[in-house]
């Protein structure tokens, strides 16, 4: 799409002083301060959440990470917990997953061994246990049962009750492993106690129409109004570049399960290996989703984000919603000197207009923005014209920008792209687009013309996180810029009302430092 005449009008610098903290480094909810997690674990257990995650320092991937929050959203890395160096038959620590079984807790974790650089077959899946949570006592280690599995991989395990709160009544186990035959999954096991576990032969699937794989890594399953809601993770799936997670639904424990093909890819991307697998969390009284991010852009190693809240439509499809426990993220409240206007693309060259509201803002520390938007399309249902869009911008440079545009238009026709939007010393913009999120995604595909929308943005360091009507959008990365946001609109007209920026809160208040920023206005 070309859009011409940036209308970037006076500033003013508006220094507000926050009450926050240091911010600890990386981006959005978590990272550790040194070395690399991955693969986030989360459950609540007496007042606090325990975040399980491989942890790899210096090259070291051999450890279990444990970090502790009070209310899933400031994190205090608690150090190492599980080392494979204590074992004469140690490797790397990979995925693990944690239930509370009787009076106590059983972790399962996957295992890599190598050969110089060459990894080996990872078909070693360890058992602990614990009382506290802390301290973790090695049980066994299981592998690939050949009647039904190849010896290729025997990963992490999701354990599910299977009668909740009747810990007599057994688990059912959700691994990652390939089948030897056919294309049904997952691979399964099944417990009286927790400490030990029967193979059993894979869960039927039902494909119809979509391509079938025979494994995913699985971020879980669990039960919902009677349905039971599996996560797979893939790369270079489903005509997906990058990496992303689809839904599967069952109507039993061991299926048989389908693929969600309406609303299909939960979350992820098509371009970029960005956002990894989401698991499922038992969090305080609700169910919870954990997704982890792996950043682009100069900031090693990938950060967990903020928790969502899975959101069951009328017609059964699993999305993902803002939490309201992410309002712990809010500081501090950012007042902008002007809350309501229009972009309108009447009558400009290409039909586009572009709008910095936010100047400039700490990128260590981040920022949340807030209001709502009601788009028009300008030329309705006219093939020939551009894409009718409204959106968002972020600076990286002078002339380039990373931009969200959101379709705008009927539910089954509109698309939103993401990508990079160059604007030339004429005024005129150029967009390239990197990611496309449309048909067959559960996240947001854009607006519906004419209709108000509420938008919550997420802003830190190289990473933006976008909720419509407190639905998630998607996660994105662009170039460290220059901290300035703004809006767009493309072939349409939006008034946009009510916006409200808070600065971002990632560690517990404290009165140590305070930071400016900038609010352009008109």
């Amino acid at each position: 799409m070309k859009n011409t005449t940036s209308i970037l009008l006076g500033l003013l610098a508006l220094i507000l002083m926050v009450v926050i903290p240091c911010p600890e480094l990386g981006a959005m909810v978590f990272k550790p301060e040194t070395g690399s997690m991955w693969d986030p674990t989360i459950l609540w257990h007496d007042g606090q959440y325990y975040a399980y995650m491989m942890y790899d320092t210096e090259g070291d991937d051999a450890f279990c990470l444990l970090a502790t929050s009070p209310d899933g959203v400031h994190w205090q890395d608690q150090g190492k917990i599980i080392s494979e160096h204590d074992r004469t038959d140690g490797a790397s620590f990979f995925k693990c997953f944690v239930v509370k079984a009787g009076d106590r807790f059983i972790m399962d974790h996957g295992v890599g061994h190598f050969e110089g650089k060459h990894q080996l077959p990872q078909d070693t899946m360890r058992f602990f246990q614990s009382k506290d949570l802390r301290h973790w006592e090695y049980i066994t280690s299981t592998h690939p049962d050949d009647r039904w599995y190849r010896q290729d991989r025997w990963d992490h395990m999701y354990m599910l009750p299977k009668a909740e709160g009747h810990p007599e009544a057994g688990y059912w186990g959700y691994v990652v492993a390939v089948p030897k035959e056919g294309m049904d999954l997952p691979a399964m096991m099944e417990s009286k106690d927790g400490l030990k576990w029967d193979v059993l032969p894979p869960a039927k699937t039902e494909w119809g129409d979509v391509t079938p794989r025979n494994h995913f890594e699985y971020g879980g399953c669990e039960r919902i109004g009677g349905k039971y809601y599996l996560l797979g993770g893939a790369s270079g799936y489903n005509g997906h570049k990058g990496y992303a997670t689809y839904t599967l639904i069952g109507d039993g424990p061991r299926g048989p399960f389908h693929p969600d093909a309406e609303a299909y890819r939960l979350c992820g991307n098509t371009g970029e290996h960005l956002t990894w697998l989401a698991s499922w969390v038992r969090a305080k009284d609700e169910l919870l989703i954990a997704n982890y991010s792996l950043l682009q852009h100069g900031q090693p190693g990938p950060c967990m984000l903020p928790l969502r809240k899975p959101i069951i439509d009328q017609a059964g499809h699993l999305r993902l919603g803002w939490w309201k426990g992410n309002e712990a993220l809010k500081a501090g409240r950012l007042q902008p000197r002007q809350q309501n206007f229009e972009l309108d693309g009447a009558g400009k060259p290409n039909g586009g207009e572009l709008r910095y509201l936010v100047d400039s803002f700490d990128l260590d520390q981040g920022i949340i923005m807030e209001g709502r938007i009601t788009a028009h399309a300008l030329t309705k249902g006219d093939p020939a014209a551009a894409r009718p869009v409204a959106g968002f911008v972020f600076e990286e440079k002078p002339g380039q920008a990373m931009s969200v545009q959101l379709g705008v238009g009927p539910a089954k026709d509109r698309e939103t792209h993401i990508g990079r939007l160059t604007t030339g010393t004429d005024g005129g913009m150029v967009f390239s687009s990197e990611d496309v999120t449309g048909r067959n995604c559960a996240t947001v595909t854009g607006l519906d013309d004419g209709r108000e929308h509420t938008f919550r943005l997420l802003c830190r360091w190289e990473l933006i996180e976008l909720y419509i009507d407190d639905l998630l959008m998607q996660t994105y990365t662009h170039e460290k810029g220059s901290g300035r946001v703004g809006f767009l609109v493309g072939n349409a007209k939006a008034d946009f009302s009510n916006v409200s920026v808070w600065a971002m809160s990632l560690t517990k208040l404290k009165q140590d430092r305070s930071i400016p920023i900038n609010l352009a206005h008109p």
